[in-house]
């Protein structure tokens, strides 16, 4: 039974991994850094305003009191994210309410970190969005640019589940 969950916890990854990587669909989009991220990925959403990794860093290095938000499925959050995030999964097929409970308990006035796994922050950004609606301040809302991948690539502060092979 392990190894068939280790086999199915890949799967899963690489589902994430496969749909993340899929184009976003067009739309017009707004001139945010000509609607790229750094890495020259498609943004999703870029209306949603993006920290960069780096100025993240810089907010966790000075204590700073933000609540960082991971949006990957709870098998992919165990597996890797950054040190005092939380996790609020965001499956956009599933029934909104627990999700918007969760969103709801989070603090208003502190600035809220969303990331999720790919560059183009697709789920992030809907989270982002969902956030707005629910009436939390856009300037208080902040969607990690290039995601956990941009993060990891960058080599700050994972923390990572060892997959056995």
């Amino acid at each position: 039974m392990g190894n068939r969950g280790s086999v199915l916890r890949a799967i899963a990854i690489l589902t994430v991994v496969t749909i993340c990587s899929l184009p976003v669909i067009a739309q017009e989009r707004l001139s945010t850094a000509a609607g790229k991220a750094e890495t020259g990925a498609k943004l999703a959403y870029p209306e949603v305003t993006r920290i960069p990794a780096k100025e993240l860093m810089q907010l966790i290095k000075s204590k700073a009191n933000i609540v960082i938000v991971d949006t990957q499925a709870s098998d992919g959050y165990e597996m890797w994210h950054i040190p005092s995030a939380i996790n609020i999964t965001f499956d956009s097929t599933a029934n909104p309410t627990d999700r918007q409970l969760m969103l709801m308990a989070l603090p208003s006035d502190k600035l809220i970190v969303i990331y999720c796994l790919c560059e183009e922050g697709t789920d992030s950004a809907k989270m982002a969005l969902e956030l707005g609606q629910l009436g939390y301040s856009d300037d208080l809302i902040r969607v990690l640019e290039g995601g956990l991948i941009r993060w990891d690539e960058r080599g700050y502060p994972m923390i990572k589940q060892v997959v056995p092979e």
